[in-house]
């Protein structure tokens, strides 16, 4: 059987590259994250009076020869949006900033377990991914790498049905990025949030649609972030507000986009003097809660516009949820102290020099017996020309 040692040897020179990335990886040295902690409070919504703008920024244009299942070109996904109201939107093109997309952004990632990243006015598209698994320390290259590449770094979808790109444990040991997809239109991951910010990480909130066909209605405002700046204000603003963590993701429950002024927004989230949160919404809604460290429901309220709550020496953190029937509201968190985001965390040189070795030996045999397997009929067709010698 011939062919099959051949067909063998080409699946095993073609596995070769993806051991090569494993043997050029680091192993980082993780440390347990720590709560947030101070004597005082940071608000993002310091504000006393708020103001909203839409914004969408995981959108998929027809890119690519079409191969990434994107529909429409940019000017055609612009004047869908436009028609809905958003202030704000960026086409997140795989590998690929766009250059009609009015947020320079691009969405990084071609693994199989869509491991992804969003990468906000990046200066440069990186190529670096693992096609196949990736461990933590895998991950976190990736994030070193995109890190100097982007002013806005973002885990995108860690839920992404049925894969799970990012878990809590994960997100809670990560360090380089600045904001967490929590919702988008294949899977929604609070719990995850609620990992990273019980760790001490500061990490907003983005909701997306995650849309590769803006004229399928399933697909338009079923997710979008609202962000506390005017709608005509400029870029740079909407920069310094996503660093500040000044947004809110809404979760549509209706199968179809709600007109502006159809569902409540937050008119006020107010520290009293580092002792009280005071929560006030535009109009009436089913429950509005706090959540707090752990994920845990620190105070809720029913058929209401506004809650106040007296803050714990347990609080850690603090974010609002608003549910109605047409919509879920999640705010970006309040917290103790600075809003700290982890950097990168050291290299373990000691582990990254024996895993190097593993993986370059383990590569050199995969390769080497590759190499074999697929000369092997090369070679027997060398041996059966050979002339045979005469009888003595």
């Amino acid at each position: 059987m011939l062919w099959a040692k051949r067909l063998l040897g080409l699946f095993l020179l073609l596995f070769t590259p993806v051991l090569l990335l494993r043997t050029l990886t680091p192993i980082y040295d993780f440390s347990q994250g720590r709560p947030f902690a101070g004597e005082h409070w940071y608000n993002p919504f310091s504000a006393e009076t708020l103001t909203w703008s839409r914004a969408n920024f995981h959108i998929h244009s027809r890119t690519w020869g079409g191969i990434t299942n994107g529909y429409q070109m940019p000017s055609e996904i612009r004047r869908v949006y436009d028609s809905l109201g958003y202030a704000w939107i960026g086409i997140s093109d795989y590998q690929r900033i766009n250059p009609e997309s009015p947020i320079p952004v691009y969405e990084h990632g071609w693994s199989i377990g869509k491991v992804h990243q969003l990468c906000f006015w990046a200066t440069s598209v990186l190529w670096w991914d693992y096609p196949l698994w990736q461990t933590l320390s895998a991950k976190q290259h990736v994030l070193r790498l995109l890190r100097p590449t982007t002013p806005f770094l973002v885990v995108a979808h860690p839920q992404f049905r049925p894969y799970q790109t990012y878990t809590g444990s994960e997100l809670a040991q990560l360090g380089g990025y600045d904001a967490v997809e929590v919702l988008n239109r294949y899977g929604d991951s609070v719990a995850e949030w609620d990992s990273a910010l019980s760790s001490g990480h500061f990490a907003s909130i983005i909701a997306s649609d995650n849309a590769h066909d803006v004229h399928n209605p399933h697909q338009v405002m079923s997710r979008w972030t609202e962000v506390n700046l005017p709608p005509g204000a400029p870029l740079e603003s909407l920069q310094v507000a996503l660093l500040a963590g000044r947004t809110v993701g809404y979760k549509n429950r209706t199968p179809y986009p709600i007109r502006l002024g159809a569902y409540p927004l937050f008119t006020e989230i107010a520290l009293i003097g580092d002792t009280m949160v005071e929560v006030r919404l535009s109009q009436v809604v089913d429950s509005l809660r706090l959540i707090g460290q752990g994920g845990q429901v620190r105070a809720v309220a029913y058929q209401t516009d506004h809650l106040m709550y007296r803050i714990k020496r347990d609080d850690t953190y603090l974010r609002a949820e608003a549910y109605t029937r047409e919509v879920e509201v999640y705010s970006s968190p309040l917290v103790r102290g600075a809003p700290v985001r982890r950097g990168i965390p050291p290299i373990h040189w000691g582990l990254t020099v024996l895993s190097s070795l593993g993986w370059g030996s383990l590569t050199l045999l995969i390769g080497y017996l590759g190499l074999r397997l697929f000369r092997a009929r090369r070679d027997k067709q060398v041996r059966d020309k050979s002339p045979v010698p005469p009888p003595e």
